[in-house]
């Protein structure tokens, strides 16, 4: 486990009385939109997504300078991230084209891809994922 694999930095806050929202809860079996309660709270969450050798650093960077980062916040989806140098030993996590399928990459990464998701959610969804609720 690389060095920032155990940093996540969640922040809650609760949403202004006036703001409404659905709960932006994802369920795995159900995808999005698994719950029809209204949101509570807006959750702003740092984690890594993934282990990137050199290479896919330098692609990941491109594709969003090239408007896939204004793609993503179109649709929803946080487009924030951060490229961090790490030491611990991990296998880049890009999946490849070889032949007539995928492979993964199996390149050292050397770097960790640190992404931002914000979230609206129900006191639910936000008490399930263990975080601490602001006393307001």
């Amino acid at each position: 486990m690389c060095e920032y694999c155990s940093e996540t930095k969640a922040t809650v806050t609760k949403l202004d009385g006036d703001e409404e929202t659905e709960c932006e809860w994802i369920s795995e079996e159900l995808g999005p939109g698994a719950c029809d309660k209204p949101a509570v709270y807006f959750v702003s969450e740092w984690y890594v997504e993934e282990h990137l050798c050199a290479m896919h650093k330098s692609e990941t960077e491109n594709e969003m300078k090239e408007g896939v980062a204004d793609f993503l916040e179109a649709v929803g989806f946080s487009s924030e991230l951060e490229m961090r140098p790490i030491q611990a030993e991990e296998t880049c996590d890009s999946i490849v084209p070889a032949g007539t399928g995928w492979k993964p990459c199996d390149k050292k990464a050397v770097f960790a891809k640190y992404v931002l998701n914000n979230s609206a959610l129900c006191a639910e969804h936000v008490a399930e994922l263990g975080y601490k609720t602001p006393s307001k």
